[in-house]
């Protein structure tokens, strides 16, 4: 699939998601939700079809749909909160299938990765996961625990996209490091929106930016993926 005319579509599909969320229109949000992740999906799947199977692409397809399901889980929490727990869960894996994706590209080479040789990127990263959780801690009740390890985990994956660093080109790290920040970002506005209080726009800047994240992450890969043959 030719990558412009599949950011073309893909773009097409998050504004008018972002648009069914703005007038409202739940059968078109439910139609389009999913949607993104499944022309993602296919988008990495058809960059790769002539490319030797390895183990980062399968766990980075892994990662992509567990995110489908979390996203159809997510649609449907405002119903039944147990959704939200599934919808947390299939994240919760997407996340560490990345994060174990993105640690199989730095072990392959030799050179001190980016978190030795610069500590503050670690510090900077952990440091924003243990205040935003301070934040939100008292408003979480039975949730305290599930959204902990959540934490714990997306700033585990935060950690290991940026040790991808002078180890894959620069296009493939950058796009994959956006795309994990953008996610982090849109977890965070998530959390906000749901346990503290309802932001405005709420909506539109978690979907915004998932989209957005989801994008850079499988792009990066794919950009990884043509390289590494």
């Amino acid at each position: 699939m030719k990558t412009l005319a599949f950011l073309i579509v893909y773009g097409l599909v998050l504004i008018f998601h972002l648009y069914a969320l703005v007038v409202d229109d739940s059968l078109l949000a439910m139609i389009s939700k999913p949607a993104l992740l499944g022309l993602l999906i296919l988008f990495f799947t058809l960059s790769i079809r002539k490319r030797e199977s390895n183990r980062f692409g399968w766990l980075m397809l892994g990662g992509l749909v567990l995110s489908l399901m979390g996203d159809v889980f997510l649609m449907f929490d405002a119903d039944d909160n147990s959704y939200f727990i599934y919808g947390l869960g299939s994240f919760l894996l997407a996340h560490i299938f990345y994060a174990i994706a993105f640690t199989r590209t730095y072990l392959s080479h030799h050179t001190i990765p980016l978190l030795k040789r610069h500590g503050w990127v670690m510090i900077g990263i952990v440091a924003y996961g243990l205040y935003f959780f301070s934040l939100i801690k008292n408003y979480l009740g039975d949730m305290l625990g599930p959204v902990l390890i959540y934490t714990l985990v997306i700033t585990v994956m935060l950690l290991m996209a940026f040790n991808r660093y002078e180890k894959v080109s620069t296009r493939s790290f950058w796009s994959i490091a956006a795309g994990a920040v953008l996610f982090a970002a849109s977890d965070s506005l998530l959390a906000w929106n749901k346990f503290v209080e309802p932001l405005e726009f709420g909506d539109l800047a978690v979907m915004g930016t998932y989209g957005l994240a989801q994008l850079g992450i499988a792009l990066g890969a794919v950009f990884q993926m043509k390289e590494m043959n």
